[in-house]
């Protein structure tokens, strides 16, 4: 319960920094936060190979936070941070099917990622093909997710998908606000969908049966 607290509050103040600063407060707590999920996770338990990897693809999401928040534009060693996390999400969601997959779900969702895509890449310039790279590996993450969730109809897999899709949620807030032009509600928007997603994917790993 207190580590939950502890996430919550470390949450608020990186979202509040990003408005009225200082900038320290900025710096340390986003990574932070992160950090407190993995602890909650530490605690509980790495005995499967589900938890195991969902610690490090978080630990990859400390690296990519990072550098997305640097001083100096580090805007690829960041998003290669995230693919790496939502590699090791998307083999963690991959080892839990236990039925056959349907098929219109991914037409769904890289649908919808094609979308975004197109949208973006008008301004995109040089970074057209690793944001190419990161939407594709983010919407199969997704559809990892998704069909962990179908195949089995569980309450851990549920929370997987939520915090997955989510996730998309987030990343496309970050990718308008980046490519089309900032606005005064983007970073609570981001990092609240962020924190919330990387939470829900954290509680399907504690839900994971002994």
């Amino acid at each position: 319960m207190w580590v939950w607290l502890a996430i919550s509050f470390s949450a608020l103040l990186h979202i509040n920094a990003a408005y009225t600063g200082p900038k320290w407060q900025f710096y340390l707590f986003k990574p932070l936060t992160i950090g407190l999920l993995m602890v909650a996770l530490w605690q509980h338990g790495l005995t499967h190979f589900y938890q195991q990897a969902i610690f490090v693809g978080l630990l990859c999401s400390v690296v990519g936070d990072i550098f997305l928040m640097l001083p100096r534009d580090r805007f690829i060693q960041g998003l290669g941070g995230f693919l790496v996390a939502h590699i090791l999400y998307s083999i963690a969601f991959w080892s839990q099917l236990s039925a056959s997959m349907v098929w219109w779900l991914p037409a769904m969702l890289f649908g919808g990622g094609i979308i975004v895509f197109l949208l973006l890449l008008p301004t995109l310039g040089r970074f057209t093909l690793p944001v190419a790279l990161y939407i594709g590996m983010i919407t199969q993450m997704a559809w990892a997710a998704g069909e962990f969730w179908l195949t089995t109809q569980s309450v851990m897999a549920l929370f997987a998908f939520g915090g997955a899709v989510i996730f998309m949620v987030s990343d496309t807030i970050l990718a308008i606000d980046r490519f089309k032009g900032p606005y005064h509600s983007s970073p609570a928007t981001i990092m609240t969908t962020y924190y919330l997603a990387q939470s829900l994917i954290v509680v399907s790993a504690l839900m994971m049966p002994l």
